[in-house]
């Protein structure tokens, strides 16, 4: 198990070392590296959902996946609150609360999540991550980028209430839409035309490489500046890596012991999967949405950056503490 969550760092950081060495060499500009996120999250994500919902569930497990998204719903919702709760203890300055937050209550899924979830658990993994995405990627835009906007809002003098029609619409993006799609077909029994899937494989394999050179990208053109320590770093980082995943994995353990307590095999993988998920760095949409509202940039960046770097010990530290579990 060691060696094969090594082998899977290996290859983030090595994909993550192209996007430097690419990003250094000026071979993607900044312009053209901001093109990259948007491809993923608009092209090669949706494929990636499809093939793995399609191939890894069938209708009767996903009429039994109310359990696993109930857990990891919870423990998403639970995480933001956690944040919410150490940023009132620790007294972390109101204009960059919400950041504080959202970097410590929530994972980068999508960019770093499915790469290291097929690298760990294989196809079979990959289900499980696409049901952590949805319950992040709708946790965040509910709760943490409002979060996010408040900051901003309290830095430029500025009054702004969104409603809760302005936060449905931010969830109308294309994995989110997948998804729901997906159950569809596979709650339906439709069958998706070989020539069509297969075509979704190739694309989805664009998901991996493209999200970590990005990332690659992002931490080279942080120079210097972006390995500044900041104090509230700490209390991210340990939130992020270490209490966020212990409160995952005992809402999993409490959901597991209430609704399942023969658990199968599927049950283990389905909580070691989330526990992983979960501890991963730092959405990277937090330093996107903190430049997009004029919020605490350089603080959301570094928190990127630094638990980017950091998950190279943690990711393997969380597959051996689980395999013991």
């Amino acid at each position: 198990m060691l060696l094969k969550s090594l082998e899977a760092v290996f290859i983030v950081f090595v994909m993550i070392a192209a996007g430097m060495f690419v990003s250094w060499r000026k071979w993607l500009g900044r312009d053209a590296a901001k093109a990259l996120p948007k491809i993923v999250i608009n092209i090669s994500l949706p494929a990636t959902i499809v093939v793995s919902l399609y191939e890894n569930f069938t209708r009767k497990q996903l009429l039994a996946a109310w359990l696993p998204l109930l857990i990891i719903f919870a423990s998403a919702v639970a995480a933001f609150y956690l944040a919410k709760l150490a940023a009132h203890v620790l007294h972390v300055p109101v204009r960059r609360r919400g950041v504080f937050v959202v970097a410590f209550a929530f994972s980068n899924s999508s960019f770093i999540g499915f790469p290291v979830a097929q690298a760990l658990f294989g196809d079979p993994g990959m289900p499980y991550a696409v049901f952590y995405f949805l319950a992040g990627h709708t946790t965040f835009w509910l709760m943490g980028n409002y979060a996010i906007e408040r900051d901003a809002d309290m830095i430029n003098g500025r009054v702004h209430c969104r409603n809760f029609s302005e936060s449905l619409k931010k969830l109308a993006q294309p994995p989110t839409l997948i998804t729901f799609a997906m159950f569809a077909v596979v709650l339906s029994g439709l069958r998706i035309p070989d020539v069509i899937l297969t075509t979704a494989k190739y694309i989805g394999n664009l998901t991996t490489p493209l999200s970590l050179i990005f990332i690659g990208c992002m931490i080279q053109n942080m120079g210097r500046a972006g390995l500044k320590w900041d104090k509230e770093l700490t209390p991210v980082l340990i939130g992020r890596f270490l209490l966020v995943p212990a409160l995952c994995f005992g809402i999993a353990s409490l959901g597991l012991a209430l609704f399942a307590p023969s658990p199968t095999p599927a049950h283990m993988l389905m909580r070691n999967v989330f526990v992983v998920q979960i501890g991963l760095p730092a959405l990277m949409q937090t330093a996107i949405s903190a430049e997009v509202y004029g919020a605490d940039t350089e603080f959301a960046t570094k928190a990127v950056l630094f638990s980017t770097l950091l998950s190279v010990l943690t990711i393997p530290v969380n597959m051996m503490l689980l395999a013991g579990a």
